[in-house]
């Protein structure tokens, strides 16, 4: 009987030690979650007030650009009345003053102030309007306050617009006469584990999906959705005054990227811009943002009026050119070991006149070249038989009338040590079809292409100058390609430059493997990528076998990537055409 009552007294003992263990399990547990979802919420909430603040910074940039606009031709005195009426209701003496009251913008989930400091003009010239200025935004959302202040400079541009962005879509015949506009201007097409860092433009649709296309119309390749990256950790900004869709199955890709109307069709499904990380990938990683915040202003791009450089290369024989004019004499034929040779025409204004096609073989450096060729589908070839580096410069540039060759054309291999090799320093007009290919180039040139560009087999650089590597910069009238570079390499290949079309950009990163550090604007962009290594199938060359588990991989992984470099603003290359327009440039942008 006491050992049945002591069994008994121990099970209870035992019923109420378990409760004891459970109830603070249980209370421990509750305590985690709800500490978890605290940090968590705070974390949003500290998202949220960032976000906030940008889109104070960013109002008054946009408020600063477009206001001035018709502010470019006053004299300095009244270009500082009318700023200073423009600024009135954010404007204060220092950064310890407080906010107007009139500069409280609208915010849905926070409060949102904005001052303007620190006005300070660069230089006592009077025709000279640059000055800068203090842009100071600092939002609250629950309680948590975040303040934004950027330096901007307002000034002359320097250069176009477009080179501000790593990324852009747009409609070239706003403010242009004789510019026939397309439904499908502005779109643009994301396909794949592309990775893009820095600002986004797109002025109409943006199209992503998950998979990249490959050899035929419908060989669809499963990667990712793209990434988009801003700099030190931010949010990148999608300025998309249009709609945003995600492609759920696959289409003929030759037909879709025709589509111009996306909404209530299959497979087209539109994402909400307030909420656009379904449109994205999902990968996370720290300290990166790889999902933009979009913005839907609209900024004032000033046309680039390609032919209308051809005045600034083109010269007809004058006095001191040096005229080519029978038939063997269009053939330039040097050894590019001797530079005795290839220096001949260093202080010559050289002009051709050929009724054939016009060939570059070795060394040259011109001050000046222009030709004309009398026949249509005529070509001008640039090649060196695989001989070393060649090098080409042109002081101050070169107007080829035809299409320009540079390379083998009968090339269609991949390693890039079997390729032709050229260094080509200077702007250059192309009046016809651009091709690069079977090359290895490193540029120093702005060039002009009225014609169609393709670039294919071909490894890009630029060229290294007293520490500083130089860029190739290109504005196409027709569309672009780049495509088969770098094809299986582990490595990206590093292009330094930006490529600008008035028509279709197509760039594929599945196969080849191409990092473009500097960017990318066209009238409709199209770029295709993988993420990962890529090898032939069964050593086959021309056929993919892709990594598996893409979506796991980092965008650093990704086989195309576009990166937005400041340095083909600061270092641009000679020809790059200058605009007058008053712009904002940002100087700097610290977080407090």
């Amino acid at each position: 009987m006491k050992s049945l009552l002591s069994e008994r007294g121990n099970t209870l003992i035992i019923v109420l030690l378990m409760i004891v263990i459970f109830t603070v399990a249980g209370l421990s547990l509750v305590t985690t979650t709800f500490n978890g979802a605290k940090k968590t919420d705070a974390r949003e909430t500290q998202i949220q007030s960032v976000e906030l603040a940008e889109k104070g910074i960013d109002y008054l940039s946009t408020l600063l650009e477009t206001k001035t606009q018709p502010l470019a031709g006053l004299p300095a005195r009244d270009f500082n009345d009318s700023l200073n009426t423009i600024i009135k209701n954010y404007k204060v003496s220092n950064a310890n003053d407080h906010f107007l009251p009139t500069a409280t913008l609208p915010a849905e989930n926070g409060t949102l102030k904005v001052k303007i400091y620190n006005l300070k003009k660069l230089n006592n010239d009077p025709e000279d309007l640059t000055q800068t200025m203090t842009l100071h935004s600092q939002a609250t959302v629950n309680g948590k306050t975040k303040t934004l202040i950027s330096t901007i400079k307002l000034g002359a541009k320097q250069v176009p617009e477009a080179l501000n962005y790593a990324l852009g879509a747009y409609n070239p015949c706003k403010g242009r006469n004789g510019c026939t506009e397309r439904d499908d201007d502005g779109n643009m097409f994301l396909h794949g584990g592309v990775a893009i860092k820095g600002d986004l433009y797109v002025e109409r649709n943006l199209i992503t999906k998950s998979k990249g296309i490959v050899g035929t119309d419908n060989d669809w390749i499963s990667s990712d959705l793209p990434s988009v990256e801003g700099e030190n950790g931010r949010k990148a900004h999608l300025i998309l005054p249009g709609s945003l869709y995600k492609m759920t199955s696959d289409l003929k890709y030759s037909n879709h990227i025709k589509e111009k109307n996306f909404d209530n069709k299959t497979p087209y499904q539109k994402v909400n811009k307030e909420n656009v990380r379904e449109a994205f990938t999902s990968f996370t990683e720290v300290n990166k943002e790889y999902v933009p915040i979009v913005d839907t202003r609209t900024p004032r791009f000033a046309p680039i009026d390609i032919e209308g450089q051809r005045n600034q290369y083109y010269f007809p024989e004058f006095g001191n050119s040096f005229p080519v004019t029978a038939v063997n004499d269009a053939n330039f034929n040097n050894n590019p070991h001797k530079d005795h040779i290839r220096d001949q025409f260093a202080s010559s204004n050289v002009f051709v006149d050929s009724k054939n096609d016009i060939k570059f073989r070795g060394s040259f450096v011109f001050n000046r070249f222009s030709s004309r060729t009398y026949a249509e589908n005529r070509d001008i070839t640039i090649s060196n038989g695989k001989d070393g580096w060649s090098k080409l410069s042109f002081k101050q540039g070169a107007y080829f009338d035809g299409n320009v060759v540079i390379g083998d054309k009968s090339t269609n291999h991949y390693n890039y040590n079997d390729y032709e090799q050229f260094e080509i320093d200077g702007p250059i007009f192309v009046d016809g079809d651009l091709t690069i290919w079977g090359s290895h180039i490193k540029f120093n040139s702005t060039v002009y292409v009225t014609g169609k560009t393709t670039i294919r087999y071909s490894r890009l650089q630029g060229i290294n100058q007293k520490n500083i590597e130089k860029s190739l910069v290109l504005f196409g009238k027709d569309s672009i390609l780049i495509a088969n570079n770098n094809v299986y390499g582990d490595n990206a290949n590093i292009i330094r430059g930006f490529f600008y079309s008035e028509d279709l950009m197509e760039i594929y990163g599945v196969g080849s493997n191409v990092e473009i550090q500097g960017g990318v604007f066209g009238r409709k962009v199209v770029l295709n990528a993988t993420r990962g290594k890529v090898n032939m199938n069964n050593g086959k060359l021309g056929t993919y076998m892709f990594e598996t588990g893409q979506t796991q991989m980092s965008p650093t992984k990704s086989r195309l990537k576009i990166i937005y470099n400041p340095e083909l603003i600061k270092n641009p290359p000679e020809g790059l055409p200058t605009v007058r327009d008053l712009s904002v440039s940002q100087l700097d942008r610290q977080l407090q």
